[in-house]
């Protein structure tokens, strides 16, 4: 809780794939005590085994022992099931526990550590609306199917020939914007603040606080946000794996304009699924730490920089015939900060961490400067580049008092910015989740939508920002639960579960009907 500001999830199993970037990111002491204890444990069992009383077992002892542990392993796998229909074990959990969906800080918290395990196993993605059928289906479709007819009828752009790129730049934020937090030494963002002013920009409200980069990258590539699915559905790239084929992407428009699709990541390729992923999603070629030409690093950091990864976006321009569709998360300004770099000239006050905020800040400070030299690099492209570039999240170490002081909204909010080298569309944006990243491109293009996305532009003139527990409604401001919004707003919210559901667990009526 203390490092990610969330507890631990059955899927987080999947960390185990990558020992080694756990070593890097957890405390030294931490790790010596973690040895120290596990050769204690082996030790102790070593002499339990060998002093203890041997005996001759009979055949019928064995013979239960053996039926004992097929008698387990299948309760166990019944266990497993838990949020399967009529489970009897949940049945069962349900007489004595509140489950809370939005907040599984919350749940752990209240419920106990066995319930929150059990309540975050696989289940179905949401949980059927009352009124899903396939006649309110097509009734959504056709809705919606005329909204982008008259939205398509004042569009005339394409997307065919603009070179398009996702820029997810890890733990990127903006710490000046933060109360009770003190700088000196200079603005880390100096050269941001300048480019921003000349593009279209604003904050994304990230999905987590300290971490959950994946979410965030599954939100700004599907158009789905997490705020309707089940609230054990933690990290949609795990639990929703073999459902990411029937999802509607930003890949998908790309595939369509003849785009060629390269993801970029560099580390390695074994975190949440993303090499199946991807290629669910259509990329045509996937570079990781170990396929990357520009590997360099700064000073003592563990992590390729940014720099390094903007000359592989450009190795992959160049060298393509076809227009790009690139989709780059960055890895430069991972935790831990401490001890990465020679040279910080900056002082904080107001965090229990202070060596970790200014080697943080550093860090941030080497991206501003990678990126300025990027996009000028990129003014004087040949081709038409539109970059999407966001921070996924805030960095963990703030501590608890300025996290109170601040709020949800400033703690989860993130730099964005949608620069391209062809137009002029300097303009405010304000506050956007990243589901909507979609609408701006094809609207920056000027290029025409589909049903599911004039869905998705209905949603961001009302609700521009929203995740469980947190809405941030144009008119009336922030409410903390659906039913606090207009109820105009909620029925549109109501009919994105519909969508979702029919997508992700029903029949897929909607994708017969050509909704995307």
């Amino acid at each position: 809780m203390g490092f990610r500001g969330e507890p631990i999830y059955p899927s987080d199993a999947a960390f185990l794939k990558d020992i080694s970037f756990f070593i890097e990111i957890v405390d030294f002491k931490a790790i010596v005590i973690i040895i120290i204890g596990i050769v204690l444990l082996i030790t102790i069992s070593l002499l339990y085994f060998k002093f203890r009383t041997k005996k001759n077992l009979s055949k019928f002892t064995k013979g239960f022992r053996v039926i004992g542990l097929i008698i387990v392993s299948l309760m166990l796998l019944y266990v497993y099931q838990f949020n399967s229909p009529n489970n009897k074990v949940k049945a069962a959990f349900n007489e004595y526990v509140n489950w809370i969906s939005y907040s599984q800080e919350k749940n752990y918290t209240r419920n106990g550590f066995v319930s929150g395990l059990l309540y975050n196993l696989k289940s179905p993605a949401l949980e059927r609306p009352k009124d899903y059928s396939q006649e309110r289906i097509e009734e959504i479709v056709i809705k919606y199917s005329k909204e982008a007819k008259a939205i398509n009828n004042n569009r005339n752009g394409i997307i065919d020939d603009i070179n398009i790129i996702f820029i997810m730049n890890e733990t990127f934020s903006d710490a000046q914007r933060l109360d009770g937090f003190t700088i000196n030494g200079g603005d880390p963002l100096e050269n941001y603040r300048e480019f921003s002013q000349d593009h279209m920009h604003g904050q994304v409200l990230s999905q987590a606080y300290g971490g959950g980069t994946a979410n965030i990258e599954f939100e700004a590539l599907t158009g789905i946000s997490l705020e309707p699915l089940s609230g054990n559905i933690s990290i949609p790239y795990i639990h929703l794996s073999d459902k990411l084929n029937l999802l509607t992407t930003i890949t998908d428009y790309a595939k369509a304009s003849n785009h060629y699709l390269t993801a970029i990541h560099p580390h390695n390729s074994t975190m949440y699924k993303r090499i199946d992923n991807y290629k669910t999603f259509g990329f045509d070629q996937m570079r990781f730490k170990n396929d990357m030409k520009y590997t360099d690093v700064i000073d003592r950091s563990p992590y390729i920089s940014d720099e390094a990864s903007y000359k592989e976006v450009m190795d992959v321009m160049n060298n393509t015939d076809k227009k790009d569709f690139i989709h780059l998360v960055t890895m430069q300004n991972h935790m831990r900060y401490s001890g990465k770099y020679d040279n910080v000239e900056f002082k904080v006050k107001g965090v229990p961490e202070t060596a970790e905020a200014e080697n943080y800040l550093k860090g941030i400070q080497y991206s501003d400067i990678a990126l300025k030299e990027y996009l000028e690099e990129l003014d004087s492209y040949d081709e038409k580049v539109m970059i999407v570039f966001w921070g996924d999240h805030l960095p963990s170490f703030y501590g608890n008092k300025l996290v109170e002081l601040n709020g949800y909204q400033k703690m989860h909010e993130t730099p964005l910015m949608f620069y391209t080298n062809f137009i002029d569309d300097k303009k405010d944006i304000g506050t956007v989740s990243p589901i909507y990243f979609i609408n701006y491109v094809l609207e920056i293009a000027d290029a025409k939508v589909s049903p599911f996305i004039a869905m998705l532009e209905r949603m961001k003139q009302v609700l521009p920002a929203f995740e469980k527990n947190f809405y941030l409604e144009r008119e009336t401001g922030v409410k903390n639960s659906r039913d606090e919004l207009k109820h105009s707003t909620q029925l549109l919210l109501e009919e994105y579960d519909l969508i979702l559901y029919d997508i992700t667990t029903g029949k897929n009526y909607s994708k017969d009907l050509r909704f995307y």
